[in-house]
């Protein structure tokens, strides 16, 4: 009888056992097949979104839907890649787990808290299938309700250029700002009223590094704007007190186009914001000198004031963008999708990164240079390291301290790990070559052993968009190093936040 009843129970046992082996491999077969059901929606969209860029849409309706139609992508493709970077995660622990717990007795206290961790597992794994449902259906809803957009767009002139999307042209366009573009140029292309007095002025409102300038030089250069137009340039330091003597003095003619004569932009970039007598009197130097139209350019909200128009305001990219752009940098031609490993390193990167322009460039630079997962994963513990000390000491994010022109950080050298304390000062020039300095360059500090004097000048990064400019920063060390300097109020640790 014993021998029946032991029969039975191990065949149910077995069963059972079957049963759930064979249902788990269902419902990851099912994860897989939507997880390449959403890669194929997200290229339908990619493919729209490309074709859209390669047209010159005027509409600015069509233009924001463009807008959300690639910020849906941006959006799908983090999602996707998110997911995964959780799956290799999850391995990832399951591995050190299998090696590092003895399960032999069913008492084991690790056995117990392995099963309560399954259990916890299994409602994650429940909740992400889910979401990639969800993600899913909203996206394939989303292409059904392009049919009309895909339309519209047809019927749009092509522009002669290359795709930007393609992995060795992205870094060499102008990126997240094609609306932003064309709003600014159908403001320039927008005929003044016969009634209407005084000049069009539109304010471009933006913190540091965001892109004013980027965006500003992209229209200039636009044939439709250079057509038109004879533009005028003038720097923060080239107003005056809003004499015209001044102006005409310091203004530097970006384009002379003869048969524009009539037509005069001016771009004004200013620091800050600006008094309103100061103002009055640029608008009264420049009318009746054939100006029509005017950019203002600052940091400051307070010059929306000054335009007659609604004001453009920039910022930095979401994260999922800037992931998109930061994956394409890093990898330049290499498909991410062969390279899981580096993928979800990277993306624990750009957590880091704060959504900083120049580290976008820099970083990515350094890493597509050495594509190897042990390189990048020693890259991202220095990374966090470095980050979480500058928090700790300094009581703010590394990339919100460059944003300004100058203060107190910390550059991170790999000569003996070291981290030195230094005060900084940001600028722009044409040219990569000081004067008097010795000159680095942040891949050599980051990657390379050199001494550091004790200042010294980094060419951060190098442009190859418009307006072409050396980013560069001149530093000089503190006498009292990171363990002297007085603690601020502490932030949370940046790897608290890691995904």
């Amino acid at each position: 009888m014993e021998t029946f009843f032991s029969a039975v129970l191990g065949d149910l046992l077995s069963r059972s056992i079957s049963f759930v082996i064979d249902r788990y491999q269902r419902q990851q077969q099912d994860v897989e097949e939507n997880l390449q059901r959403l890669h194929r929606v997200l290229l339908r969209i990619q493919a729209i979104v490309e074709e859209a860029d390669e047209r010159r849409i005027t509409n600015q309706a069509m233009l924001l839907q463009l807008r959300v139609v690639r910020a849906t992508m941006y959006r799908g493709y983090y999602f996707l890649d998110s997911f995964r970077h959780r799956v290799i995660q999850a391995h990832a622990q399951d591995e050190v787990r299998d090696h590092s717990l003895d399960l032999s007795s069913p008492f084991n206290p690790s056995k117990r808290f392995c099963s309560s961790s399954a259990t916890r597992k299994t409602v994650c794994e429940v909740s992400e299938k889910k979401e990639l449902q969800k993600m899913l259906g909203d996206l394939e809803r989303a292409v059904s309700d392009m049919q009309e957009f895909v339309v519209f767009v047809s019927s749009y002139p092509r522009v002669i250029r290359q795709p930007y999307c393609s992995y060795l042209l992205l870094q060499n366009c102008m990126f997240g700002r094609q609306a932003e573009q064309e709003r600014v140029i159908n403001f320039l292309l927008q005929p003044q009223h016969p009634c209407a007095r005084g000049i069009d002025v539109l304010p471009i409102i933006g913190p540091g590094r965001v892109g004013k300038r980027t965006l500003v030089e992209h229209v200039c250069h636009d044939e439709r704007v250079r057509k038109y137009f004879t533009i005028v340039f003038y720097g923060p330091d080239s107003i005056g007190g809003g004499d015209m003597e001044l102006l005409a003095d310091n203004g530097v003619i970006k384009h002379r186009n003869p048969a524009s004569t009539e037509q005069l932009l001016v771009i004004i970039e200013l620091v800050n914001d600006m008094d309103d007598k100061t103002w009055r009197r640029i608008l009264h130097s420049l009318r009746g000198n054939h100006v029509s139209k005017i950019i203002l350019t600052s940091r400051s909200n307070k010059i929306a004031t000054l335009g007659t128009t609604e004001a453009l305001h920039l910022d930095f990219l979401p994260r999922e963008a800037f992931w998109y752009f930061f994956k394409t940098i890093a990898f330049g031609s290499t498909n991410p999708e062969d390279e899981p490993m580096l993928a979800s390193i990277c993306m624990e990167i750009v957590t880091v990164l704060k959504g900083s322009f120049m580290a976008l460039h820099i970083l990515g630079g350094i890493l597509r240079s050495n594509p190897s997962a042990q390189f990048w994963y020693r890259f991202l513990k220095c990374l966090k390291y470095y980050t979480d000390k500058h928090i700790y000491v300094l009581g703010e994010h590394p990339s919100y301290a460059y944003r300004k022109r100058n203060g107190l950080t910390f550059i991170w050298t790999s000569q003996n790990q070291r981290v030195i304390a230094v005060r900084y000062s940001i600028y722009q020039s044409s040219s990569a070559r000081p004067a008097d300095l010795r000159m680095f360059t942040s891949s050599d500090i980051l990657t390379r052993n050199v001494e550091l004097p004790e200042k010294f000048d980094v060419l951060d990064w190098q442009s190859s968009i418009p307006p072409y400019y050396c980013y560069m920063t001149h530093y000089e060390k503190l006498a009292r190093q990171p363990h002297m300097l007085p603690k601020r109020k502490r932030s949370r640790l940046l790897s608290e936040g890691l995904v």
